[in-house]
């Protein structure tokens, strides 16, 4: 019996001090750790230095062929179709038309639309036309090969445009080796809607561009051939661009690739610091945005190097929150900022609509010059390096 109690004894010893020897933390063992073991977080907030509304380079390839005309700004398209089959080369081409389906508008949705179709007479690249390029000299045909009108079209119709036969036939056929098809130019002429077209590259085949063509075969029956392959551009430009040297709010507009940059002073920050997190803030100005059912509500904060570069592939998507009366865009900062505390000397983040290439929304934000509550602003946390 005595021996029983004996080892019972030993085991609850046993136990309390392997419970002792634990290696969870503790106040009193928390309290002997030098401070040197332990980071210290220190938090930084600062307002922005300065603000400007800037172009950026062209924009990238488009999910949507925006053309049409509003009071503010109007959008141009070029594309070219491939070249029509061999086998219809010497049968008689009885009519061609361009088919478009609508999938997007900006503007009065009801407004009528209209567009001239020229000839393009030089070769162009989709990642380098802009609009004073297409609109040079020499670029395309100034006689219009149609005419088309429109009194209102819907978001999910199809229009179609008549060409000319004979210049159909002039680009050839994939058998031919000289080249001569440089596409079409549409020219809006309407005044208060752009429209947009489901491009080449939908993912909905039934939505594609059409070259719709229709023959007589040799047994004198009427038949069609269709052609949806092909490249495309639009390009756009702004009426007005007084308020882009306004230093209280900042502009970010769609289709034009106009862009807000923001400018912070973080010196303060001894150089080589950890950025543990950092997040920037855009305070909206609903009254001078213009938004409609289509907006993708989100930014882009884009990394800007030392010569003014805008590096679209660093970047943070900036989401919209709603504390009280604000609606103020979040997004990560602390790639931008530890870059600046290791040197980078221009300290400045660029601001994009995330929907730039698709659409012609615009984004106000307010800007350096606004009032304190409202200047964009950055809080961040960092520690020293040990």
């Amino acid at each position: 019996m005595k021996q029983r109690f004996l080892l019972s004894s030993i085991l609850v010893l046993l136990v309390i001090t392997l419970i002792r020897c634990s290696e969870d933390p503790n106040p009193v063992g928390a309290g002997l750790l030098p401070a040197s073991d332990s980071i210290r977080l220190d938090t930084l907030t600062v307002t922005a230095t300065g603000s400007s509304s800037e172009t950026a380079i062209p924009l990238a390839l488009s999910s949507r062929i925006l053309i049409g005309n509003t009071p503010e700004m109007e959008a141009w398209a070029v594309m070219r179709f491939g070249p029509i089959p061999d086998s219809i080369l010497f049968l008689p081409m009885l009519s061609a038309e361009i088919n478009l389906r609508t999938v997007y508008h900006f503007g009065d949705s009801l407004a009528a639309f209209s567009v001239d179709v020229h000839q393009v007479l030089q070769e162009w690249g989709t990642d380098s036309l802009t609009i004073d390029s297409l609109q040079a000299p020499g670029f395309y045909d100034l006689t219009s090969l149609t005419q088309a009108a429109f009194p209102s079209v819907g978001d999910t119709e199809t229009i179609s445009i008549p060409v000319d036969t004979n210049m159909v036939r002039s680009w050839g056929t994939y058998s031919d080796t000289v080249f001569t098809n440089y596409g079409l130019l549409l020219r809006p002429t309407n005044t208060n809607v752009i429209k947009g077209f489901a491009p080449f590259i939908a993912a909905d085949a039934t939505q594609l561009p059409q070259l719709l063509m229709t023959f007589q075969d040799s047994a004198g029956n009427i038949d069609t051939a269709i052609v949806n392959a092909g490249t495309y551009r639009y390009v756009t430009r702004l009426k007005n661009t007084t308020w882009a040297s306004d230093s209280v709010r900042m502009y970010v507009r769609n289709g034009v690739a106009y862009r807000g940059v923001v400018a912070f002073d973080v010196s303060s920050i001894p150089l080589h610091a950890a950025i543990h997190k950092a997040t920037l803030q855009l305070t909206l100005d609903p009254t001078q945005s213009e938004f409609n059912s289509y907006t993708v509500d989100s930014t882009l904060s884009i990394f800007v190097t030392d010569d003014g570069t805008f590096i679209n592939s660093i970047n943070e998507i900036g989401e919209p929150q709603q504390p009280g009366d604000q609606r103020i865009y979040e997004s990560p900062a602390g790639q931008f900022v530890q870059r600046w505390v290791r040197g980078t000397a221009l300290q400045k983040i660029a601001i994009a609509g995330y929907g730039e290439s698709n659409a012609v929304d615009l984004f106000v934000f307010y800007g350096a010059a606004a009032s304190p509550e409202l200047k964009p602003k950055l809080t961040i946390i960092y520690s020293l390096m040990q």
